[in-house]
């Protein structure tokens, strides 16, 4: 297959540099912009016309809608559109009705819809955004997963000079968290529980990776405690937090709604026990009193109690942290649905039924897949 990526020009076009990969940069915009996005839509048909694609794979919300409706104007044959998650479910009145609407559209366009958790796709039968027969997932919870780590024995040396790095005192516990630093991701439920935690007298530290965003902004005055307090160690944006991971002895994401959550499979792949909120695609990855514990979004109290119970338990955190890892090499291997997706893209390209092509073929015939993305989600 000749693969073409769409999407924003970033540090992700490095990672493409493969054989049989074409990146072609798109500008847009992550937020609602009427004008700035006719001109994507434009820009994204004349691309489909001249590449003619055999299928195209459409990824996050705003891509899935103009990049959506670019392919079927452009009778492109094969449409997937990846749905990651449901921004309308933490938005009000007008913008709610819009990003619904939107989403409609995005699924109407498409063949088939891959979601990407099983909670998800309930929610969007539910919500009434596609019949059934369009919906796929790819496997018994999920339709991606992550890539599994080693697990080597941490090395204490490495872990107490990261420590001093970051200036967390030895001894102090860690709770931890990535993600992008917004209202959606429940950074004032997770500013305020991490107060209550220090205001019992206890020694914790916050670790905090990820950027803040204009989008669904976090209120200025939490931005400024997470800015300034010695407690809180903000690292911005990390390539690879993988490292990091070893250092927390808890990963705390109070998030208002995903997708997936893969920062939660990536923190159980390390071995660490969670808490989270009971939401969709958290759901689905967190299971409640085994690898972690859920509390209701948006209750500050109950994830610093959570948060408690687990930091002072350390026998219950060590074995929810083993349970954790089991459960995402048994599950969430991301090869096994980076096979599933291959084969779906091979039935589609020869106009036959998945288990048909699972089978095994030897072709040389090519086609072209074309797989965008924007940052809007």
């Amino acid at each position: 297959m000749d693969v073409t990526v769409v999407a924003p020009a970033g540090p992700e076009e490095q990672a493409l540099n493969a054989p049989g990969i074409h990146f072609r940069p798109i500008a847009m915009k992550r937020e609602i912009s009427p004008l700035r996005d006719l001109g994507t839509l434009w820009r994204l048909w004349r691309l489909l016309r001249s590449i003619r694609p055999a299928i195209t794979n459409m990824s996050t919300p705003k891509m899935g809608f103009l990049g959506g409706i670019a392919a079927w104007s452009a009778g492109v044959p094969h449409r997937i559109y990846t749905l990651r998650g449901l921004r309308y479910e933490t938005t009000r009145s007008w913008k709610r009705v819009l990003l619904r609407a939107c989403e409609k559209v995005a699924c109407r366009s498409a063949h088939q819809v891959i979601c990407v958790s099983r909670s998800l796709k309930d929610t969007v039968l539910r919500d009434g955004l596609t019949s059934a027969g369009k919906v796929v997932l790819l496997g018994e919870r999920a339709s991606e997963g992550v890539r599994l780590p080693q697990q080597p024995a941490p090395d204490p040396a490495s872990q107490l000079a990261m420590r001093r790095l970051l200036g967390i005192p030895e001894g102090s516990q860690i709770l931890g968290f990535v993600g992008r630093l917004t209202r959606d991701k429940g950074i004032q439920q997770l500013v305020e529980g991490f107060q209550i935690l220090r205001g019992q007298g206890r020694d914790v530290h916050l670790l905090l990776l990820g950027a803040f965003e204009s989008g669904d902004p976090v209120d200025p005055s939490t931005a400024a405690w997470i800015r300034n307090s010695p407690q809180v160690h903000w690292r911005g944006y990390v390539a690879d937090p993988c490292p990091y991971y070893s250092l927390m002895d808890l990963f705390v994401f109070p998030t208002h709604r995903e997708g997936l959550g893969k920062v939660l499979l990536e923190a159980a792949a390390a071995g660490k026990p969670v808490v989270s909120t009971r939401t969709t695609g958290v759901i689905d990855v967190v299971l409640d009193g085994v690898t972690g514990i859920l509390v209701p979004p948006g209750d500050s109290r109950a994830l610093a109690q959570a948060a408690a119970h687990i930091l002072d338990d350390r026998e219950m955190a060590g074995r929810m942290g083993d349970a954790a890892r089991r459960m995402v090499c048994e599950h969430f291997d991301n090869r096994v649905y980076l096979s599933r997706l291959g084969n779906m893209l091979q039935s589609l390209v020869w106009d036959e039924p998945l288990e048909a092509v699972t089978e095994g073929r030897e072709t040389s015939c090519t086609q072209s897949v074309c797989s965008a993305w924007s940052p809007w989600f």
